[in-house]
C-alpha cells in the first residue's frame, strides 16, 4: 500500500537536504474517500510543503482527496541546526475511508544523519531524483501556460449637451447638413 524511498539514505545532520518519494497504492474496489497522508519526522528534521501542491491541514496532513487512483507524493526534507547524528526513522501513515470502514497503513523508512565531515560517496537513488526533476518540469510547464484572463471594461458614459464643440462641428458629417 505504501512504498517510500529517499533520494539519499544518508543526510547531513546540519543544513542537509533530501527528497522523499511516497507512492500510495489504493485498492480498486470499494468507495475510497478522504485519503490523507502524514509523515512523522525525527527531531531536527523538517519538511517543506509537498512538492505536488496538494492541500495540507494545519497539522501537516496531506489531503489527497477521494480518488481511488494511485498517488505519488514528493517531499523535501531538510535540517537547519545540528540534529543528533545516527540512524533514525521516518514514519509514513496513510488513512482513508472505504465506505464506513476507516483504514490506516503505516510504513517506516530508515534515515541516517551524519556530520558533513563523514561524507563519503553516499549512494543516490536515481529514480527518486529523476521523478522529482520530472515533477518540477511539469510544474514549470504548467506555470508557463498563459493565464486565461478576462478583463471587463466598464462602459464610458459622457454627459453632453445638445451643443457641438468646435472640433465636432468641423469633423462631424451630420453637423453640416442639419445645422445650416
Amino acid at each position: 500500500m505504501i512504498v517510500a524511498r529517499l533520494a539519499k539514505q544518508v543526510m547531513e545532520h546540519e543544513e542537509g537536504m533530501n527528497h522523499l518519494w511516497v507512492h500510495i497504492e489504493l485498492p480498486r474496489a470499494g468507495s475510497i474517500t478522504d485519503v490523507r497522508l502524514t509523515v512523522d519526522l525525527p527531531e531536527g528534521v523538517h519538511r517543506s510543503p509537498n512538492l505536488n501542491g496538494c492541500p495540507e491541514t494545519d497539522r501537516g496532513a496531506i489531503l489527497l482527496g477521494d480518488s481511488p487512483e494511485d498517488h505519488d507524493v514528493f517531499l523535501e526534507l531538510y535540517t537547519e541546526e545540528a540534529a543528533a547524528c545516527g540512524r533514525t526513522e521516518l514514519r509514513i501513515a496513510m488513512e482513508y475511508k472505504d465506505g464506513e470502514t476507516e483504514v490506516r497503513a503505516v510504513q517506516s523508512i530508515s534515515l541516517e544523519l551524519k556530520a558533513e565531515d563523514d561524507k563519503e560517496d553516499w549512494p543516490i537513488d536515481e529514480e527518486v531524483v529523476n521523478r522529482v526533476k520530472a515533477l518540477q518540469c511539469r510544474l514549470q510547464d504548467r506555470a508557463a501556460e498563459p493565464a486565461r484572463e478576462f478583463v471587463i471594461l466598464p462602459t464610458i458614459i459622457r454627459q453632453r449637451s445638445g451643443d457641438f464643440a468646435d472640433w465636432e462641428k468641423k469633423y462631424r458629417i451630420d453637423y453640416s447638413f442639419n445645422h445650416r
